[in-house]
């Protein structure tokens, strides 16, 4: 099953392709947010040229508490509609994985690449689970 990680943002969403049997997330791209019903609209067209079945989006907690935050209620409400719109959407933990992604596209001098490698980074994790 072809599955689509996510690492939303309000500027830039980072996308991640996988595979349930291969196991392995890769980037893939970063979308510039001008406004939101466009992002849908070109998400489902790329679920739809890549034939993904699912999609898994980062929700961030806080690390003390693990509450909520507003960035992660923002992030839940895009979820939503993009179930609205018929996609299989699964949340998984985004904590730490922008620090992580940040680390690595620095390492392997990626300027740029951190939210498509964030997304790689929660697809991966959810991978991992299963």
């Amino acid at each position: 099953m072809r599955i689509l990680g996510i690492d939303f943002g309000d500027v830039r969403i980072g996308l991640a392709l996988g595979d349930s049997e291969a196991r392995i997330a890769s980037p893939l791209d970063v979308l510039v947010v001008k406004n939101e019903e466009q992002v849908i609209r070109d998400l489902l067209d790329l679920i739809q040229q890549e034939r993904i079945e699912k999609v898994v989006i980062g929700i961030p907690h806080s690390l003390r508490d693990r509450a909520r935050s507003e960035q992660a209620k923002h992030t839940m409400d895009f979820a939503e509609k993009l179930r609205e719109a018929g996609i299989d959407v699964v949340e998984e933990d985004e904590t730490m994985t922008s620090k992580l992604a940040a680390h690595q596209a620095t390492e392997a001098g990626l300027k740029g690449k951190r939210d498509d490698l964030a997304a790689a980074a929660i697809l991966q994790s959810y991978l991992d689970k299963r």
